[in-house]
């Protein structure tokens, strides 16, 4: 049997479709969340026609998103304390199928190192989807780099997205998937899903920023404001007022950046709404890897606005590195169709790859 933890809207999104072929395919598994964007994961399981938890190992902040280091420390031993509560019921449901039991985990999250840990604890296999991703910089971005250090140590199988990822991982098994999952989370996508709204009508960028190495940063955020203010009022930006955005905004003064420009804020909308702006958008400024990846896969041109990024999809073609340097963004707003995709995609599915190799190795 195979157990899933899972916490982040990033996570879930990125093993949907590994968890929608092992259904199809009429394998079981057991869905465990953390519940670190709680308001977000139901919603999300329900648009992505997958199945509610097991079992919820928190409830995020009292029942809201993680949002501070002090939500985190009172989230940590709620975490800890109901694993342990149950042990004995995670260990008889891994014993409950044929197959070796094994537990999954994704990408470079709080919840996926303790995933990982926690599978170690039932003396389970730990296979780790998207290893292998690295800047070398353990402070951009942190604690992701560390994050995405301890789950590969932890796990034994490593399924990376891509050569290059899979050459950062020494030890275990490593699995080239070609590609990254969130390749085949676009195509659930429904191809009729639209947008009926007069102020989102293209042209238009995207926008969508909520790193906290930049929120934190009163001189970088307004700079960063004021760089796309010059250019919203020859485009309109769609500003995703993500709710760790929009409190940095209040909490520096910077409301004002917003006034007499082409701005058009908009609170932050669910994953198949968010990927059809971007199929109609001009381009995406973003610190999200995520969207990074997903802007690759779409050929849309994307500044990623990070000192550093651990993803290689799309640098150098479609995708341009700020390093928070104001001048490249410029750069870039000038005339974002220089940048597209040049590179093919490989034919395999990753989420294919997985189920393939977990059958392959008795897990199913």
């Amino acid at each position: 049997m195979i157990c899933v933890i899972y916490g982040t809207t990033g996570e879930l999104i990125k093993l949907a479709p590994v968890l929608s072929r092992l259904e199809a395919r009429g394998h079981e598994y057991l869905s465990v969340t953390t519940a670190q964007q709680v308001t977000q994961i139901s919603p999300l399981l329900n648009e992505l026609g997958l199945r509610k938890p097991e079992i919820w190992l928190a409830n995020g902040a009292g029942g809201r998103d993680l949002e501070s280091n002090v939500d985190v420390l009172k989230w940590l031993p709620r975490v800890g304390r109901t694993f342990l509560a149950n042990v004995r019921r995670l260990r008889q449901g891994l014993m409950s199928q044929p197959g070796r039991p094994l537990v999954l985990v994704h990408g470079d999250t709080m919840t996926t190192v303790l995933g990982a840990a926690a599978g170690r604890a039932l003396r389970a296999t730990v296979a780790h989807i998207e290893a292998g991703l690295r800047s070398f910089d353990w402070a951009h971005p942190f604690p992701e780099e560390l994050h995405r250090r301890v789950a590969s140590r932890l796990a034994l199988i490593h399924y990376a997205p891509g050569a290059w990822a899979a050459s950062n991982v020494r030890r275990g098994t490593v699995v080239d998937t070609g590609s990254n999952t969130i390749r085949d989370s676009l195509e659930m996508c429904p191809r009729s899903h639209e947008i009926r709204d007069a102020a989102l009508e293209p042209p238009f960028g995207i926008v969508s920023l909520h790193r906290f190495e930049l929120l934190n940063n009163r001189r970088l955020l307004a700079e960063t404001l004021r760089v796309l203010a010059e250019h919203a009022r020859r485009l309109p930006l769609l500003f995703v007022d993500h709710p760790v955005t929009a409190a940095a905004v209040r909490r520096f003064g910077l409301g004002s950046s917003f006034d007499d420009a082409g701005f058009v804020r908009l609170p932050r909308v669910a994953f198949f709404q968010f990927v059809a702006l971007m199929k109609r958008s001009h381009f995406m400024v973003t610190d999200s890897g995520g969207s990074q990846e997903e802007s690759f896969y779409l050929n849309l041109p994307c500044l990623v606005h990070r000192k550093r990024t651990e993803r290689r999809e799309g640098l150098g073609e479609n995708v341009v590195l700020s390093r928070f340097d104001a001048d490249v963004m410029r750069n870039f707003l000038e005339n974002p169709e220089r940048f597209r995709r040049r590179t093919s995609l490989p034919a395999a599915s990753p989420s294919d790859v997985i189920v393939a190799d977990l059958a392959a190795r008795g897990f199913l």
